[in-house]
């Protein structure tokens, strides 16, 4: 062997034998995060992060503000942060779909679905397992609603017949992870979908591929936004509103710009509207803060159930809203901008590693301080001085562990940590 400068393919890096420990890079050869460690050979969206981060601080900020929502002008604002599982959903339409589709503009093969669907598992299980049996054990903590507890750590608890909680009033376990439900539904639908459009894409040219499948999209999404808030009035006991199926115009969003970025990848000359984008990245953030601010003006701040008019307007402009944020963050320079600079602080990245931590952790210490009759500032303030330490433990001893098994296989795992234990210490 010479040198020893033995190094094992692995999919998300190399592992140098001088060392026995993993070195993990992407494309462009910047060290990428478990966390956030993307396919092997599918290059990296960094920006993403940030959008992490502003999507986990939105959730924050409704759970935490509710005694300022019916205050004039910043209310209304305070009120429809939950803007942020529409940013969250998304960001899993682009980066689950993007993989998949790749080859089809000439970029790397397609995951295996064996290995998408161990990532999947490890991304979201173990820490909600974590979270949700310290909630259930400590005493004193709140969030815990009602569900079996097969449903419970299966994470389908709101979904018809594994319990008999009502998942429109935050009572199915712990109560912000509905999304996390739907989310799961998506997962697991998404092999099926990447199956059936493979037909579509067949001996076609990436141009009509793409427009074929952006209006299959659109076709989907408008049934779904139909058959949810038209035909079962977005309250029916159904599989539709707590899965996949009622939510599909916010995952076809993040799917569309996945298409887009697969498909315009290789072009020499981009269509005007991406070259608006990745030279001037803040028109559409201002257009999505000025459609949410008007959204905000025009919707009433108290918790109310919406007439069905005002809830689809609600779902249609949530989506627009979290696409036009999302743009800098797909294409153009990763730091031209404010937006994209902002999005690439470090601070502001580092929160969106560990934003599922914070998502997590959040909501139970938001009750309890909202328990104790303080004022909104002082929750939002005390939440997260809270949930950061805790979402940062998870991370770090629990998370960031468990993902590095994400793209290995179990024997080079295994035999990983058997030379690891024979290394002197440094």
């Amino acid at each position: 062997m010479g040198d020893r400068k033995v190094a094992l393919e692995d999919e998300r890096g190399v592992v140098d034998s001088d060392t026995e420990s993993p070195r993990l890079e992407s494309q462009h050869g910047d060290t990428v995060p478990d966390a956030v460690a993307p396919p092997p050979h599918h290059p990296r969206f960094p920006l993403l992060d940030g959008m992490r981060s502003i999507a986990v601080l939105s959730v924050v900020l409704v759970h935490t503000t509710v005694g300022a929502h019916d205050t004039p002008i910043l209310g209304p604002l305070l009120a429809h942060t939950n803007i942020g599982v529409a940013i969250f959903f998304l960001i899993s339409g682009f980066l689950l779909y993007r993989p998949f589709i790749a080859h089809r503009g000439g970029g790397p093969a397609a995951p295996s679905v064996d290995q998408y669907a161990k990532r999947r598992v490890l991304r979201i299980y173990p820490a909600y397992w974590l979270v949700l049996t310290v909630l259930v054990i400590a005493p004193g903590l709140t969030g815990i609603g009602d569900g079996e507890w097969w449903a419970l750590y299966g994470l389908v608890q709101t979904l018809p017949g594994a319990s008999d909680c009502n998942p429109f009033l935050t009572q199915c376990g712990v109560s912000q992870t509905w999304s996390l439900v739907t989310e799961v539904t998506f997962y697991a639908a998404l092999p099926l979908y990447v199956l059936a459009t493979a037909f579509l894409a067949r001996r076609r040219s990436v141009r009509n591929w793409m427009r074929l499948e952006l209006l299959l999209l659109a076709i989907l999404s408008i049934v779904s936004v139909l058959l949810h808030f038209v035909v079962l009035d977005g309250t029916a006991r159904s599989w539709v509103a707590p899965s996949v199926v009622g939510y599909v115009f916010w995952f076809a969003l993040g799917m569309g710009l996945a298409i887009a970025s697969v498909g315009l990848e290789r072009r020499e000359r981009q269509p005007a509207l991406i070259r608006l984008v990745a030279s001037r990245p803040l028109i559409p953030w201002s257009l999505a803060f000025t459609v949410y601010v008007l959204l905000s003006a025009w919707l009433p701040s108290t918790p109310v159930i919406f007439d069905k008019d005002r809830v689809i307007v609600i779902h249609v402009a949530f989506g627009l809203i979290a696409a036009l944020l999302l743009l800098p963050a797909v294409f153009g320079d990763r730091s031209g901008g404010l937006p994209r600079r902002f999005l690439a602080h470090p601070v502001v990245a580092w929160l969106g590693l560990i934003s599922y931590g914070i998502f997590l952790w959040h909501y139970a210490i938001a009750l309890r301080l909202r328990g104790a009759d303080l004022d909104p500032s002082l929750v939002l303030i005390a939440t997260l001085a809270i949930t950061i330490p805790c979402a940062t433990a998870s991370y770090y001893l629990v998370e960031r562990p468990l993902l590095r098994l994400k793209y290995r296989r179990l024997r080079d795992v295994v035999g990983y940590v058997r030379r690891a234990r024979r290394l002197p210490p440094p």
